[in-house]
């Protein structure tokens, strides 16, 4: 029997994840680095709405959502330091920022979020975890970050529809930097629609790449980062 696909969206999500890494790497050596470079800061906007909707996709094809969560928890919690690190090198800085969560915790909110729309009247509750983080505690891309999330979940089969809602999301900008182009103001997170090509096209790329890789290379990188800020700056 042909295995129905869950999303009629692009399901080569190592490809997708990888473009997404790539995307993020580049976002935060042009925050440490190279703050005023625009053509870096655009190609950043590219790396969350694909771990976002890899994010759902893992969701819909994961054997465990409590091992997912549990491995995202245990990543967030390793990356916590190197994400402070990376971005407050000092130690007076590093204590001020601490808290700062990273975009791990984003994640696990998401899967609660989903899990709770596939059954409602059982993991309602899910919900509410989700929201208190977001409102409560405070995560990287809030609310925003979310909606995307559930945007991908309910119109996983209605390609059209989840493009115009996506777009128009991506059109509302996150506070934050606006650039001028052609005269135009534009908020810097629009170029976020540069990601909608990988996600509504379908890709055969398939890189053979282990799920944790992409785990590790999220602290590993925000290390990376801290050592040459700490060695070189």
């Amino acid at each position: 029997m042909e295995c129905i696909p869950k999303t009629k969206q692009n399901l080569d999500t190592n490809f997708l994840k990888l473009v997404a890494i790539i995307s993020m790497a580049v976002d935060h050596t042009m925050k440490n680095f190279f703050p005023d470079n625009l053509a870096l800061a655009i190609i950043g906007r590219i790396a969350f709405p694909l771990f976002a909707y890899c994010l759902v996709v893992g969701c819909l094809y994961t054997r465990s959502t409590k091992k997912y969560i549990g491995r995202l928890f245990v990543f967030a919690i390793i990356s916590q330091p190197f994400f402070v690190m990376a971005f407050h090198p000092t130690w007076e800085s590093f204590i001020e920022n601490i808290l700062v969560l990273n975009i791990f915790f984003t994640l696990i909110a998401g899967v609660l979020v989903i899990n709770a729309l596939m059954n409602i009247k059982k993991n309602w509750w899910m919900i509410l975890i989700a929201v208190a983080m977001v409102f409560f505690i405070g995560l990287d891309y809030g609310i925003y970050g979310i909606i995307l999330m559930v945007i991908f979940y309910l119109c996983r089969n209605k390609n059209w529809l989840s493009f115009i809602l996506v777009f128009i999301l991506m059109s509302f900008s996150l506070p934050g930097d606006f650039v001028h182009v052609f005269g135009f103001g534009i908020g810097l997170q629009f170029f976020a629609v540069l990601s909608l090509p990988f996600i509504y096209i379908h890709t055969s790329i398939r890189p053979k790449i282990n799920k944790y890789f992409f785990y590790i290379f999220y602290p590993a990188h925000l290390f990376t980062i801290f050592l040459i800020r700490f060695f070189i700056i």
